[in-house]
């Protein structure tokens, strides 16, 4: 008599599938997906008209180079200065000739070196967002008696519409 050869035990694969399914599940859920930084920009409405000149003093120009050195106007600055130099700009309190006569017309340009740190690009541009905050906040309390935050929408609106922040960013050079 013949006996029969045992065949090797077989793996049951079905339930692999459900294995992998399970692993791949609880990575999906367990892993922390990265949110990208920006900067948060509220762009300006479309214009589709004729492009215009800015006149030189009603735009004050920005540069940073490769080393995160500021360049205002030509000059070496610094971007701790930075506050300061914008609200005296846009402000105009002493009625420079070279500045602009009213902050509507008020242009802010900047333009960066394409190996500028991301970390100095984007502390120069908190910088003018903070001094257009605190231009705003000191309109606030001189013309309703209120703090920005305390205003209501008619009222934020027109602080906005008196001294709107409006911001250039050219094309980056390479030094």
């Amino acid at each position: 008599m013949k006996r029969k050869r045992k065949s090797p035990p077989e793996i049951s694969a079905g339930s692999m599938a459900d294995i992998a399914f399970l692993l791949l599940i609880f990575f999906l859920v367990a892993t922390q997906i990265s949110q990208d930084k920006g900067v948060r920009v509220i762009l300006p409405e479309y214009y589709d008209g004729p492009a215009g000149a800015a006149a030189d003093n009603n735009v004050l120009n920005i540069k940073i180079n490769k080393s995160d050195e500021l360049m205002v106007e030509g000059e070496a600055s610094k971007l701790e200065d930075l506050g300061e130099l914008i609200p005296a700009f846009v402000l105009n309190p002493k009625g420079r000739s070279d500045y602009p006569s009213s902050p509507h017309k008020a242009i802010i340009s900047i333009q960066n070196d394409v190996n500028t740190s991301y970390d100095a690009y984007v502390y120069m541009y908190s910088v003018i967002q903070s001094s257009y905050t605190n231009m705003r906040r000191d309109l606030s309390k001189s013309k309703f008696g209120k703090d920005l935050s305390e205003l209501d929408m008619k009222e934020a609106e027109e602080i906005k519409r008196m001294l709107p922040m409006k911001v250039s960013e050219a094309e980056p050079f390479e030094s």
